[in-house]
């Protein structure tokens, strides 16, 4: 089953702090198992954003039922939402996000989101509507970058694999890491969901597969790729802290990673999507 919420990420952050106040847990984790089992059949709710909802969807159509298990698949638009819907407990896992931002999200917000295994790698590039090569990029052009820190720092790393630019030794993710840049470029920081449409007026810009495909970008308009081997940036199945190994989360993970559902990742997004398995460190 798949429903898509479109939710102000601030209010369930702050719905998730005022929570957390009266929590006596300092894990936030309960011992109860996720996921209702009746009749046979366990219900497991995750949230996901594109392309990761399409592939839980596809898992709950073709391989679930047979697993007993029932996917409820909730499609979020936003980074934050996915995390704090599971901190909060409304979902019992997620499915859109590398280990340095799920770590970093911790940290920041003082959730207890774990990573349960890897399941894809959707490469970062660079995209444009006005040019058609990183040459053409001229001097004091404006591209647009992923504002939250791990994303941005992942972006500063491409541009300067290019020659784009170049970074300070000891780089964290932020505008001010630049070193040199050559072309005087500009550099728009922006939330990852408006990075598509920014490309009317941007010369290039950065943008995550997750909010790149939905846009209508396809590989004609990229112009710089990040290399597949970059796998620490591989998007994970995560759950709550301690609940990483029960048994609908480690099932749901089995179907996400088997070969069938493999095959059928690389067929439907044509290489931009790899597909990935293993342990998430």
């Amino acid at each position: 089953m798949r429903s898509k919420k479109f939710l102000i990420a601030a209010a369930i952050l702050s719905t998730v702090i005022v929570g957390a106040s009266g929590c006596s847990s300092s894990s936030g984790s309960s011992d109860a198992a996720v996921g209702a089992t009746v009749g046979g059949v366990t219900t497991i709710k995750v949230g996901s954003t594109f392309p990761g909802d399409d592939i839980l969807t596809y898992v709950e159509q073709s391989e679930a039922a047979a697993a007993g298990l029932d996917i409820q698949v909730t499609s979020f638009t936003d980074y934050t939402t996915p995390n704090t819907a599971l901190e909060d407990g409304s979902l019992d896992a997620n499915l859109y996000q590398h280990l340095p931002f799920l770590n970093n999200f911790n940290t920041n917000n003082g959730t207890h989101i774990a990573p349960v295994g890897k399941v894809y790698f959707p490469a970062l590039a660079l995209y444009s509507k006005q040019v058609k090569s990183i040459d053409d990029i001229k001097d004091g052009d404006t591209v647009s970058i992923p504002n939250d820190p791990t994303n941005e720092l992942r972006s500063l790393n491409l541009l300067a694999k290019a020659g784009l630019i170049t970074l300070n030794e000891g780089a964290t993710g932020v505008v001010g890491d630049i070193a040199t840049n050559p072309k005087n470029l500009v550099f728009q920081e922006l939330d990852a969901a408006t990075l598509p449409r920014a490309l009317d007026e941007n010369v290039a810009g950065i943008a995550n597969l997750s909010f790149a495909l939905p846009a209508g970008l396809t590989g004609d308009e990229q112009i710089l790729k990040e290399d597949v081997d970059g796998t620490l940036y591989t998007n994970l199945l995560a759950a709550k802290e301690g609940h990483e190994n029960d048994p609908a989360v480690q099932k749901l993970y089995e179907l996400l990673t088997s070969k069938q559902t493999q095959d059928w990742i690389t067929a439907q997004y044509k290489g931009l999507v790899i597909p990935a398995s293993g342990p998430a460190s």
